[in-house]
């Protein structure tokens, strides 16, 4: 400790864990893309409707997010807070969205690239993919393949719903961190909520999808939040884990339609990204490529099935898509992400440890 600052714990786990969960979302999602339905995914086939193995790797995203901007949380105030998450999330999202307005609407567009950029509204466009990510998904004049075959022929990217949860997330943890009410019984309180919500309701917000998603993901968020606090308390526990994860097995088995069964992997996974002994790959000369692989996964999966055409398959998708998404996930983390992150250490917003 130098001068009043406390540095956070690193687990390099993490990156190696993220990179692996986006890369899951790709893989199921080229199931979608070539054959019009998931319905031939294996995880799907083994456990049910919905239960595609790129769901899997959402729950960890959410996992490891709430377990790391929890303890980020832990230092500065609010507005360096969302400050840090702004940085984190909006330079490689804006980007992302500029080259699919502007690049891939133009070029598979009804309307031709000069028709494409004359007619349509852009700027509206872009400000309400950025302010709604969901918008996002589909935009005006813009279609891979007719779109009578399938509905999926206009979604230019189908991952961005989670985008905004994600924020929502945020913003949920500076306002606690405001009122001083970021602690681990109020995480306990809300996760107990969340996961008994499903029991009682089904489709609880049935016209407004935002607040459906919502009460579908953020226990997974919650529940990596209140990791956070356990494992500050106390290292990770070999056999924990090893029994969560064979509660796990037995809810997938049993019980595989409950939607937060998949939590009891939680604490396992938490285990693996911050044990001292595990050592996964560490990425450090790569650097965190597994946002820019998630944004750009979508996207890449639209043109490589554009252009096999009818010999588009889930595997030469798959095959051909992640290491193009792996690519530009480099690409952003080295030359956006990266150079962004360094605006964090603004002076007015230099983080100040907090006091209990």
């Amino acid at each position: 400790m130098h001068g009043g600052e406390i540095k956070k714990a690193y687990y390099p786990n993490f990156n190696m864990i993220r990179l692996v969960a986006a890369s899951t979302v790709i893989f199921s999602h080229a199931f979608l893309i070539s054959e019009k339905t998931s319905a031939n995914e294996p995880f799907e086939r083994l456990l049910g409707e919905g239960n595609i193995l790129g769901i899997f790797g959402v729950y960890v995203f959410f996992i490891t997010s709430g377990f790391l901007v929890t303890q980020s949380a832990q230092f500065g105030s609010p507005g360096g807070f969302l400050w840090r998450r702004a940085l984190r999330i909006y330079p490689a999202f804006v980007v992302c969205t500029l080259l699919s307005v502007y690049v891939l609407g133009a070029l598979f567009s009804p309307l031709g690239v000069s028709g494409y950029l004359l007619k349509s509204l852009h700027v509206k466009t872009t400000l309400l993919s950025l302010l709604d990510p969901n918008f996002g998904m589909t935009l005006p004049h813009v279609q891979f393949y007719d779109p009578a075959i399938s509905w999926l022929a206009t979604v230019v990217n189908g991952s961005l719903w989670t985008i905004g949860q994600e924020i929502f997330c945020y913003l949920i943890v500076a306002g606690l961190m405001a009122i001083g009410l970021l602690r681990a019984p109020l995480m306990a309180l809300a996760l107990t909520v969340g996961v008994t919500w499903e029991l009682s309701f089904n489709h609880p917000w049935p016209n407004i999808r935002f607040l459906t998603d919502f009460t579908f993901i953020a226990p997974y968020f919650f529940c990596g939040s209140l990791l956070w606090f356990v494992m500050e308390k106390r290292q990770p526990n070999i056999v924990l884990a090893l029994i969560f994860a064979a509660l796990g097995v037995l809810c997938l088995a049993f019980w595989p339609a409950y939607v937060y069964g998949p939590m009891l992997f939680a604490y396992p996974l938490i285990f693996i990204a911050t044990s001292p002994v595990i050592r996964l790959m560490t990425l450090e000369r790569l650097g965190d490529v597994s946002y820019g692989t998630y944004l750009y996964g979508w996207p890449v999966e639209q043109v490589v099935n554009h252009a096999l055409g009818q010999y588009s398959t889930w595997w030469a998708v798959s095959a051909l898509s992640l290491p193009t998404a792996w690519l530009l996930g480099w690409l952003s983390w080295n030359l956006l992400e990266k150079r962004a992150l360094r605006l964090k250490r603004i002076s007015l917003l230099r983080p100040q440890a907090v006091i209990p």
